[in-house]
């Protein structure tokens, strides 16, 4: 195979028919073992079959591409470098779109392999924060990738933010806002990975860079900023940064005047979904120092005229309330969560479906606690807020339960299963006429995921330390026969022959 590899690659230059010549090495290569091609390197050059890239014949171009493709990935990724820089070099800037992703895809795997040594070949990495404007997303995302990697080392961090390449770096800022931005999600992803990338995006100035973009007169503009401060304030050295430069404040005072300014206005789901993520992972601080933002969250919850605020404030208070530390945040709000959960309520018996699907899917969140986590405070606490969704709130859940439509169905299986690991909510199931026989009837369910959601329900109420208390020995045997039988048990039936059938 090898001998046969070789002289098909050698016979490329003299081929009138280059394309019949790659045909036929891509078909010896998809039948050669990875270790034989990854030999062949060593004393084959493929130098020819780079050649063929500068050909105007889009077929041979793609099927050169796919054979370079098979050349190179068995190689080791510190060979890719050292033995094909040049290549790597040309192909960054080809005219076609192929060519520069076989080239991307082989530096991503250097990257992924020893980000650092990319540091010793800085005309490449120009090349790619030039390629961060390219007209293909795909070739800015991979060129993003790999700067990113390289951001997550001292090393890496010094090249990057070195005289060269920030000049470049510049020179792509002077591009539209799409191109800006990619370079901000680069910054931003840099930056938010580890505590050195913030320092260094920061002296290097174009943290503060895109910092000031927040203060443009463009709507899209701070959208932008928006959701990527969001990816930034998810790290804890990002959020500590952000509040000591005063953006937390600043975007708070955003939000307050932003209820009185039609303009502003479409910042409000952006500042909300901010402020959520932010929420998620320090619940008590946003909650008890952002009042515009859990104002805004609230109102909301009562204003159905709008229905995408609506569903954003629901998600809101179910993303903040699925995990403890956001639950007790919530309880510290007093009758404004109790009076969140009773809007909530409301709107899920009189929504349309895909509102309903964002309720239960928050109410789910606000539900669910760990066996481990089931303090007396905390069940109270969550039965509070499902007594607050309002009377015979049971019986609607399993009327839901009726509708043939799988994506609804979905989220109500895991808002039951959230509730079956509580003894509050076990005696309610127990107490509702045909609860028992449901859990057990396996035909309920359709598809894989609610089959697979199903039976997490009834693997959750069977292992509960309550649920022999609340249901009983016996139907707890028959759960348990259920869970060992696995979410897919069909019972076989047995056919009778009677006598007389033909």
């Amino acid at each position: 195979m090898a001998a046969s590899i070789a002289a098909l690659i050698d016979s490329l230059p003299n081929s009138e028919n280059k394309l019949e010549v790659l045909a036929d090495l891509k078909a010896v290569l998809g039948n050669t073992p990875i270790q034989s091609i990854s030999s062949i390197s060593a004393n084959v050059s493929f130098s020819s079959v780079f050649e063929c890239l500068s050909t105007d014949n889009g077929e041979e171009l793609e099927m050169c591409c796919e054979v370079l493709q098979k050349l190179l990935s068995p190689l080791p990724p510190d060979v890719i470098l050292t033995q094909f820089h040049d290549e790597l070099l040309t192909g960054l800037q080809h005219d076609e779109l192929p060519v520069r992703k076989l080239c991307l895809s082989q530096i991503l795997r250097v990257s992924d392999n020893s980000s650092e040594e990319l540091t010793q070949h800085e005309d490449i990495l120009v090349k790619l924060v030039k390629a961060l404007a390219d007209e293909s997303l795909d070739v800015a995302k991979s060129a993003s990738q790999v700067l990113t990697k390289l951001g997550s080392s001292e090393e890496g961090l010094s090249t990057l933010y070195s005289e060269n390449l920030m000049s470049t770096i510049q020179d792509v800022l002077l591009g539209n806002d799409t191109i800006r931005f990619r370079v901000y999600e680069t910054i931003v992803n840099i930056s938010g990975q580890c505590e050195a990338g913030l320092r260094m995006s920061f002296q290097s100035g174009l943290l503060q860079q895109f910092l000031n973009e927040l203060h443009k007169d463009d709507i899209l503009v701070q959208l932008n900023c928006l959701e990527l401060l969001s990816h930034l304030a998810s790290s804890e050295h990002g959020l500590a940064y952000l509040k000591e430069h005063d953006v937390i404040a600043r975007l708070e005072t955003m939000l307050r005047s932003a209820q009185d300014d039609p303009l502003a206005g479409f910042l409000i789901p952006g500042l909300i979904k901010f402020f959520g993520c932010v929420a998620r992972l320090y619940p008590k601080e946003v909650c008890s120092q952002n009042e515009s933002f859990v104002a805004t969250v609230f109102n909301n919850l009562s204003s159905p005229e709008n229905p995408s605020m609506l569903s954003l404030a629901v998600q809101t208070v179910g993303f903040i309330g699925s995990s403890i530390e956001g639950k007790m945040a919530l309880e510290k709000l007093g009758n404004k969560m109790d009076t969140g959960m009773r809007c909530i309520g409301k709107v899920l018996r009189e929504s349309q479906q895909d509102m309903k699907i964002t309720i239960l899917q928050a109410l789910s969140c606000l539900m669910r606690l760990k066996i481990e986590d089931q303090t007396s405070e905390l069940l109270k606490l969550t039965e509070r807020w499902y007594n607050c969704l309002g009377s015979n709130t049971f019986s609607y859940l399993m009327s839901l339960a009726t509708q043939p439509f799988p994506e609804l169905r979905f989220p109500l299986l895991a808002l039951l299963e959230a509730l079956a690991g509580q003894m509050w909510a076990q005696n309610i199931m127990s107490d509702h006429p045909g609860f028992r026989e449901y859990l057990l009837d396996r035909s309920t369910e359709k598809t894989k995921e609610c089959k697979e959601w199903k039976y997490n329900l009834v693997l959750t109420l069977a292992k509960s330390p309550t649920v022999s208390e609340v249901f009983g020995p016996p139907y707890v045997v028959q759960l348990k026969v259920y869970c060992n039988q696995g979410p897919f048990f069909v019972r076989a039936q047995a056919e009778v022959a009677m006598e007389g059938d033909s």
